[in-house]
Formats: structure tokens, C-alpha cells, sequence
């Protein structure tokens, strides 16, 4: 869990890891395991990546921790015995010092240890521009539907609960349609003079037809129109928690169930849900927290 400084709190969770039978359990540190966080000094919107590292002879048997929105971060074992995690800094935190903490089983000779492993980043600043976006009325008067809006989240929450637990992407990611990018992520949005939110991901205006292609390889798990916001939607599990998301589309190319490859197509850019005109809005998102899809094309994400 991320704190400031001044906090001491620690709350614990389930650990996402496969479960392991515990025979004894001491509470004396057997040997210490080493929690890394990179990069270390990130900015809203940016992926941080958690490795712990077991000493030698020791085996990594439980983990947990939550960091800043994200109540459970889930970690995947590694062929060389550590452990990786990712979690998405808030586009509503400020820059300052925090210290990042794990509660972490290690097992050596058939022992295992409990400990708390701790480490500390510098989070830099980053402002975010104000849009103000018009709207027709009749349009502009869905913001008022909560209770659809709220509906609309779990149904696509619900589909990204359980992540593949390996790396489904590879090498290098894209920007999924070719066009101008009109409204980049953590934009602070007001319609019609009324408060909207930040946005979650980013938009590329683009014809209506324009071919959509997956930032990366996954996998499908949710294809259809949700009336309310996001229109024909488009969900890929990319595995370890990480999903993209692409909204507004005129076709859905795709069933969920279905692999897809870097580059392939899935949509078309259209104007469905709730939107002033046609463009595509792409989001990547750690297990529900939006992160910066640009700043994944740019720096990369690596298992």
C-alpha cells in the first residue's frame, strides 16, 4: 500500500498469487526478501511495476497489499522466482513521498516467514488542462441517469475481474486508430458548465469507419453496445491485470472469447454512447484504475 510518510497503517488481503498449504509459520524473519518499485519517481497516469525478490534458498509463499485506489494488487509468479505487480498511479494524486509496503510469506527449508517489506518513491507533479465541452441539452441531459451510469460500470467490472495470470502482450504498443488526438488522458472536463470527471483515457478524432486496431495482443472479454456512455465497446484482457479498452465505435469486429493479435482490426471509429462527434476513446487500465494509454505507447510495459 502506498501512504504518505506520516501514515503507519497496513491493511492486508487475500493473496492473488496460487495459494500455498502453510505447515509453520514463525514470526522471526528467515532471511529477507527485497520489494522494488520502477520508475521511482512516476507521475499520475503512470504504470508502476512491484517486484519482490526472495533471498536465495527462499521461495515466495504469500503477498499481499494494496496501493493508493487499488485495493488488492495482484501478483504473478516469474520462472525465476519473483514476483511482479503492477498498479496505476491516480491521475488525482499529487507529487510527494511515499512509502510503498508488502506484507510477504517467504519459506526457507521448509520454515516460513513473515515480514513487512517496504520501499519509497518520489511522485513528481503533474497538472492536468480544463476542457469545457457543449453539449446539446438533450444529450447532455444523460449525465443525470446515476443509476444507468453505475449499471453500465459494473457490467464492464465484470468482465475484468479475473485477468490471464501471464503476459498476453508483446514488444512494443500502439495507438489504435490513425487521427489528431483531440482530449489526451486526466483532462479535468466540464459539460455545459457542469463538473464531468477526469478523463479516464485518451481520444483520437477520426472519421466514422476508420479501422480500430488492438494497442496489443489479448485476449476479448467483452464485445457489445452499453447504450448509457461507452456505445459499441470493445474490452481486451492483455493478462496480469491489464486491460484496454476501446469505446464509440460504429462496428465491433470482434466476440468476446476471441484472441486478437497487435494490430488487428476490431472496430470502427463511430459516434455511439455518449459523445459530441465521431473519434475513438481508447483507455488501458490496471484491473479498474485508468492509467495513461500514451504513456504505455511511449515507455512500454515489461513481464
Amino acid at each position: 500500500m502506498f501512504f504518505p510518510e506520516s501514515s503507519t497503517r497496513l491493511r492486508r488481503f487475500a493473496l492473488p498469487i496460487a495459494a500455498v498449504m502453510l505447515s509453520t509459520i514463525v514470526t522471526a524473519r528467515v532471511q529477507a526478501a527485497t520489494l522494488r518499485v520502477a520508475p521511482s519517481s512516476p507521475q499520475p497516469g503512470d504504470i508502476l511495476t512491484l517486484t519482490v525478490y526472495p533471498s536465495p534458498g527462499e521461495t515466495i509463499s504469500g503477498l499481499s497489499m494494496s496501493a493508493f485506489d487499488t485495493p488488492e494488487v495482484k501478483f504473478y509468479g516469474k520462472s525465476d522466482g519473483t514476483a511482479r505487480g503492477f498498479v496505476g498511479l491516480p491521475f488525482d494524486r499529487h507529487g510527494g513521498t511515499f512509502s510503498l509496503k508488502a506484507l510477504v510469506n517467504v519459506t526457507r527449508d521448509g520454515r516460513v516467514a513473515q515480514t513487512t517489506l517496504s520501499t519509497r518513491l518520489i511522485a513528481r507533479e503533474r497538472v492536468f488542462p480544463t476542457q469545457h465541452i457543449s453539449m446539446k441539452s438533450s444529450t447532455a441531459s444523460k449525465m443525470s441517469e446515476k443509476a444507468a451510469f453505475a449499471a453500465e460500470k459494473a457490467r464492464v467490472q465484470s468482465t475484468m475481474r479475473n485477468s490471464y495470470p501471464g503476459a498476453l502482450w508483446q514488444g512494443n504498443w500502439i495507438v489504435p486508430a490513425q487521427g489528431a488526438s483531440t482530449s489526451a488522458y486526466g483532462r479535468r472536463r466540464y459539460v455545459n458548465g457542469h463538473w464531468w470527471g477526469q478523463h479516464n483515457g485518451a481520444d483520437v478524432k477520426a472519421q466514422t469507419g476508420t479501422p480500430v486496431r488492438a494497442a496489443n495482443s489479448g485476449r476479448v472479454v467483452l464485445s457489445e453496445y452499453l447504450p448509457t456512455l461507452r456505445g459499441n465497446c470493445i474490452v481486451v484482457d492483455h493478462g496480469c491485470n491489464v486491460f484496454s479498452i476501446y469505446m464509440h465505435l460504429s462496428k465491433i469486429l470482434v466476440n468476446a472469447g476471441q484472441s486478437v493479435a497487435k494490430g488487428q482490426v476490431i472496430g470502427r471509429v463511430g459516434a455511439t454512447g455518449f459523445v459530441t462527434g465521431s473519434h475513438l476513446h481508447w483507455e488501458v487500465r490496471i484491473g479498474w484504475e485508468p492509467v495513461d494509454p500514451n504513456h504505455v505507447v511511449q515507455y512500454g510495459l515489461s513481464f
